[in-house]
């Protein structure tokens, strides 16, 4: 038999290696690879086969049916790619005394963070609509990769902390700022909490806010779901747990500029922006949990994503909370970003969720309605300045959208050198189908994310 498989191996094109450098380096990643096969006989094997097998050249007795086993273990040699060697067990299948022949599978216990709250982070790990993170975190868990936050800053957490890079904070109004000045490489969040009703103006004649507004740590609860320290018995897991954030403040109170908005993604990616040195420092992956209404995508918007995807990264948008279509919300209807629609804990979509054709996937968003069911993540106590930091639940296409830039940084930390474009295409193939609920592929995008299977055809690309 062992004499056949040899033939088999020269026949079908596969010459004998030992798995590569990056499953080698990868101490974590479950074996994609083996160097068994599991081949099952026929129980008794017809007299014609056996005078085939006799005129091949090898001895009945050799399968090792005549000693009374009806199964047999092969040893290829060394140790192919899973998908070689199904091939090779397919050929095997074309012999008539083999009922059956499969790769004898080496099967690994799917990675776990040990943190104390990482049970109720469903979003990562239910199977309804859950990120399939484990078996992601399986294979990488985002070393050597930045994602750039776009938002409102981050406030010092012991769950996060450690994982933060030195960003900037690009709003230049002042009073929106809320920091004292403009500008400046302070990233930190000094709040955005509106201490009376309209004032951030009036729409449709009503004020905005229609009341006060405690801060809402924005920027802190997005950043902790994308990398909160994870595996060190505390809080919370994030998606890339050893990926770093980059804090680009450019929303405070009433929001943010779309010029400042662009300054700091042009920054974050290594472009030039007039009037500061360049970021030594460049991210991966960008990720906006922010939006605002216009009819088609501002030509001021659509350049700079341009040229930040050229520059190789990989923009992550929020489709939005208006419970519309996401062709009037930007940058959810820009080009050449991935835009992210919520599901809530069932696999249906969030009710506030944004919707349509410019949707390319969702992720889990959840609803606070129900306790327990939005996204927990690091966020502070302080209703206006920061105190204590701690753990909240929030609900948004904001919250779907950070599961989806982890979940890209992970990717390029298995594969540096993978392009944006690859980087979506993957993401979006390799999506679990709808449940069948209120969301489709003409309103939720391509599906539900899958963290798992895109990492994996990502290490593979």
């Amino acid at each position: 038999m062992k004499a056949r498989i040899a033939w088999l191996l020269i026949f079908l094109g596969f010459i004998p290696l030992t798995a590569t450098t990056q499953e080698m380096e990868n101490e974590t990643a479950p074996r994609q690879v083996t160097d068994r096969i599991i081949v099952k006989y026929h129980p008794k094997p017809t007299q014609g086969n056996a005078m085939a097998f006799i005129k091949q050249g090898v001895s009945y007795g050799s399968f090792g049916v005549a000693a009374g086993k009806d199964k047999e273990i092969l040893e290829i040699g060394s140790s192919l790619n899973i998908n070689d060697v199904q091939t090779l067990a397919d050929g095997l299948e074309d012999d008539p005394q083999i009922a059956f022949a499969e790769p004898d599978f080496i099967m690994q216990i799917m990675r776990v963070p040990n943190d104390s709250r990482y049970n109720e982070q469903w979003h990562y790990f239910e199977s309804t609509a859950g990120s399939n993170l484990p078996a992601a975190w399986d294979m990488t868990t985002g070393h050597n990769v930045v994602v750039g936050v776009i938002d409102t800053g981050i406030v010092y957490h012991k769950d996060i902390d450690g994982n933060v890079v030195s960003g900037h904070d690009f709003i230049s109004h002042s009073w929106i700022a809320n920091d004292g000045g403009g500008r400046d490489s302070n990233a930190t969040d000094s709040g955005d909490a509106i201490t009376s009703a309209g004032a951030c103006g009036y729409a449709n004649g009503k004020p905005v806010p229609p009341s006060p507004t405690e801060s809402s740590w924005h920027g802190t609860h997005v950043s902790g779901t994308i990398a909160a320290e994870s595996n060190n018995s505390t809080g919370v897991a994030g998606v890339a747990w050893n990926a770093k954030v980059m804090p680009l403040r450019a929303l405070g109170r009433c929001g943010g500029y779309t010029s400042d908005i662009i300054d700091a993604m042009r920054w974050a990616a290594g472009l030039d922006v007039y009037g500061m040195t360049r970021n030594s420092n460049p991210v991966k992956v960008i990720n906006m949990s922010l939006g605002g209404f216009s009819y088609g995508c501002p030509q001021s918007y659509q350049n700079a994503i341009n040229e930040v995807v050229s520059a190789g990264v990989t923009v992550v948008v929020a489709a939005g909370n208006e419970n519309t279509n996401a062709a009037y919300a930007t940058p959810a209807n820009c080009k050449n970003v991935i835009t992210v629609g919520a599901v809530d804990r069932g696999g249906d979509r969030s009710w506030y969720s944004n919707y349509g054709s410019h949707v390319d996937i969702s992720a889990p968003g959840g609803e606070t309605r129900y306790y327990g069911n939005g996204v927990l993540s690091t966020a502070n106590a302080g209703a206006t300045s920061a105190t204590q930091d701690n753990y909240e639940y929030y609900q948004g296409t904001s919250m779907a959208t950070p599961h989806v830039a982890g979940v890209a940084a992970l990717m390029y930390s298995i594969t540096p050198d993978i392009t944006p474009a690859r980087v979506e295409e993957i993401i979006k193939l390799n999506a679990r189908s709808f449940s069948g609920g209120t969301c489709n592929t003409s309103l939720c995008g391509a599906g539900l994310l899958d963290a798992g299977a895109a990492v994996l055809d990502a290490r593979d690309d």
